[in-house]
């Protein structure tokens, strides 16, 4: 007999609760498939897009000019660089209309102090947070039905069992024909259960894997931007003495000519 054939004939031999169960656990299988496959396509598009994104961070030269190239990537660690970029602006006070020259400076007007430093993380670990309960969703629910799925086959086979036990009790025959297919039909909820539990297993485990390492490279984005705005150079101001300059010429002595029959008073 083929795996169907045998599959058919034991749902057949199962009493109501058994398929019952059968098609909970159907039920199951099939959230628990498209869980894994939305979850692996964001994924994917969040990797991608954080790949691009790292792409263009690293040929810059300053986090500053970062700005003017965020409408051109998208991923989380674009909407942290974002909003670590908004709060930038709000604490040096930079209009819209003077961002973009800003952002092609590349250059901080001042040093940041060390309480706009943590606002700015602050932001960004907000963000961040925000993007990892994203990635985190329907997690919850794969992970019930991993935990789920094996006790309600083990349910249906106990419950298979027992009712096969009570129909010979009634019967007084405790033939072998008359006892298999009950049995038969009692272990499919449990062949089912599995058969929803391991490939669940699996992919929550790597979407799990996933999804702390994309956190992992989050946090490791967000401490190097605020690293690299406490090193950023600041853009040089002319100084007071500068504009208060004295002209070489004007500070040369000027020689008098000496005078005719005048005397040094040191001379006796």
């Amino acid at each position: 007999m083929s795996f169907l054939q045998i599959v058919l004939y034991a749902y057949a031999k199962s009493d109501a609760a058994g398929q019952a169960v059968i098609w909970v656990l159907a039920v199951f299988s099939s959230w628990a498939w498209s869980i894994m496959g939305s979850k692996l396509l964001q994924i994917i598009q969040t990797r991608g897009g954080n790949k691009k994104f790292m792409r263009d961070y690293s040929r810059i030269s300053s986090p500053v000019m970062m700005g003017s190239r965020l409408e051109d990537n998208t991923g989380p660690l674009q909407v942290i660089c974002q909003d670590g970029i908004k709060q930038l602006l709000r604490i040096l006070d930079i209009s819209p209309e003077r961002k973009e020259l800003f952002f092609r400076q590349g250059q901080l007007p001042r040093p940041l102090t060390q309480p706009e430093l943590d606002k700015i993380r602050s932001s960004m670990v907000r963000a961040m947070n925000k993007e990892a309960q994203v990635l985190e969703n329907s997690l919850n629910g794969l992970g019930t039905i991993v935990s789920l799925a094996p006790f309600l086959g083990l349910f249906g086979t106990v419950w298979g069992v027992m009712a096969t036990f009570i129909g010979i009790a009634q019967q007084g025959r405790p033939e072998l024909s008359a006892i298999a297919p009950g049995i038969s039909g009692a272990l499919l909820t449990t062949v089912a259960g599995l058969i929803v539990a391991i490939p669940s297993l699996i992919g929550c485990n790597y979407i799990n894997t996933s999804v702390q390492s994309l956190c992992i490279e989050m946090e490791d984005f967000t401490d190097d931007f605020i690293a690299s705005l406490q090193l950023e150079d600041t853009a040089p101001q002319q100084t007071t003495q500068n504009r208060l300059r004295i002209n070489p010429v004007q500070q040369q002595p000027i020689a008098y000519p000496p005078q005719s029959g005048a005397q040094s008073p040191y001379i006796q």
